[in-house]
C-alpha cells in the first residue's frame, strides 16, 4: 500500500542515523519501525518488523531500477512523465528494457517516493 510506504520512508528518514552510512539496520530498528506503523492502521495485515524490512527492502530495491532510468544516458524520468519516452528514444528504451526488465512498468507510471528516496539512500 502507497501510504504504508510512505509511512515506512518517513521513520527511515527520521531514524536514519542509526543505520550508519550504509543504513544496515538491525533487528531492533525493524521492531520499533513495526511499532510506529501500527501507530497508522492502514488496510493489510498487522505490521511485524520483518514485514517492514522486506517492504523497506522492495521500496530499496524499486528506487535502484527507477534510478537506473533517470541516470540512463539519453532517457529521462520523473513522476509526471514517467520514463518520457519519446520516438526518438523508443529504441535505447527498448535495449534499456532487455538489460534491466524490471524497469518496464515505468514507462507508463511514475514513482512518488524517488523524489525522497534520492535524497536518502
Amino acid at each position: 500500500m502507497e501510504a504504508d510506504e510512505t509511512i515506512l520512508i518517513q521513520y527511515v528518514t527520521t531514524n536514519c542515523s542509526q543505520g550508519g552510512d550504509g543504513m544496515n539496520f538491525d533487528h531492533t530498528f525493524w521492531v520499533a519501525a513495526a511499532a510506529e506503523m501500527e501507530k497508522h492502521p492502514c488496510l493489510g495485515a498487522s505490521k511485524t518488523a520483518a514485514a517492514c524490512q522486506s517492504k523497506w527492502g522492495r521500496l530499496h530495491g524499486t528506487f535502484n531500477i527507477v534510478n537506473k532510468v533517470a541516470n540512463a544516458s539519453g532517457l529521462s524520468y520523473s513522476m509526471e512523465h514517467r520514463a518520457s519516452i519519446t520516438p526518438e528514444s523508443e529504441n535505447m528504451w527498448t535495449d534499456f528494457v532487455k538489460k534491466n526488465p524490471k524497469a518496464k512498468g515505468l514507462q507508463d507510471k511514475g514513482w512518488k517516493h524517488y523524489k525522497v528516496l534520492k535524497g536518502l539512500i
